[in-house]
This record gives structure tokens, sequence and C-alpha cells, in this order.
């Protein structure tokens, strides 16, 4: 189970705490919460999901040439529908093109008007492994090691920072530590979720 962000609960514990320490549940509800934080403005400064979802649903304005969905990089396209502002859903069958890395559909034509949504049904998005022997989906794409560990340093830096953990030897942060926290994110992490920012699209 991902409790902890992009990794789960016991894996963050081994990295971010002493060994001594993995076994103590007395700061696992804290970690956890801290974990979830962390990916949640990573995933909010790149305007996208990392985790891989089959059947997730992203809507757009249909007057477009172009989409990108949240969940990158696309899988599979279950079905593109548009609905009208009062109709219900309708199969789009126009054409379009894919950028499976990008999350990138582009239309040969605009498919509709400002008053009409887009309906893309797909999966896409990083495989988390749940560390419990469940085997990667075939297609599937996994979490890039870069991700992986800007997450556990950013959520060490957060730890260290806040002085969360300096029972069990953890240091408490210095104000040069919190300086280097920019809208929640350290300027190292800024850096490294460079190429994973989401630009285009609603």
């Amino acid at each position: 189970m991902l409790d902890a962000g992009l990794c789960t609960l016991a894996h963050l514990k081994s990295r971010i705490l002493p060994e001594a320490a993995w076994q103590d549940t007395d700061y696992d509800a804290a970690l956890s919460k801290l974990g979830l934080a962390i990916a949640g403005r990573m995933e909010g400064h790149c305007a996208r999901k990392f985790a891989r979802l089959s059947g997730a649903v992203d809507e757009f304005s249909a007057l477009t040439l172009s989409v990108c969905l949240r969940r990158q990089p696309l899988q599979t396209i279950t079905s593109i529908q548009i609905r009208t502002f009062t109709g219900a859903p309708e199969t789009y069958d126009g054409d379009y093109q894919t950028d499976l890395s990008a999350g990138l559909i582009s239309f040969a034509a605009i498919p509709g008007t400002s008053t009409e949504r887009i309906i893309v049904t797909y999966t896409g998005g990083y495989w988390l492994d749940p560390e419990d022997g469940t085997a990667i989906p075939s297609g599937a794409t996994a979490l890039p090691d870069d991700l992986l560990e800007t997450f556990l340093s950013e959520v060490q830096l957060h730890a260290e920072t806040r002085g969360m953990f300096s029972a069990v030897g953890l240091r408490s942060g210095s104000e040069k530590d919190k300086a280097r926290l920019i809208n929640g994110l350290s300027e190292d992490a800024l850096e490294a979720l460079r190429p994973y920012r989401r630009f285009s699209g609603e």
C-alpha cells in the first residue's frame, strides 16, 4: 500500500530513519502525512499526477487542437467523447495523434466549441511499486529513479528542518535550511522537477 506519497511507509522509514527506529511506530502517522504532503506539492508544482491509474478521466474544453493529460506517460486510451452543454457524451470519431511520453493528444481539427467538453478516459502515469510482490503491469512505466530520490530527499529535508525526529538522531533544521524552501519545495527539488512539469492543457 502506497501510504506515504510516492512510496510505502516502510520504504520511506528505511530511507529517513536510523535502522534502529524502523520497527518503531511512534512516527508512522507524522511521516506518512509528511510524505503525502510532499508528493502533493511535487504534483502541484508539475501540474500533473504521477501515479498510474487505469480508468483515469480528464476533461478539457473542446475548442482546442490538443490536450495534455494529467497522468503521463499515456499508456492506452479507452475512449474520447464530446459532451455538449446540455446533452449526453457522444463518441468522438475524428482523427487524432498521440505522444505517449508527453501524454499529448493532437486533433486533426478542432473537436468542438467553447461550450462543449472533451472527455478522455485512459490509463496513464507511472507505476509506483507497492513492494508487495505485485508485478508491474504490462506496458506500464515505472516511476523514474530521479523522481523517487527527489521525493525521498525532500521528505528528509522537511523532517530535519522541522526537527520532527530529533529524538532518533535526525538533526533540527537551521535557518539556512528553512530559507531553501520555496513554495514548500527546495531549490534542488524545483530543479529536479523541471523536466516533469506539465504546461499544456487545462
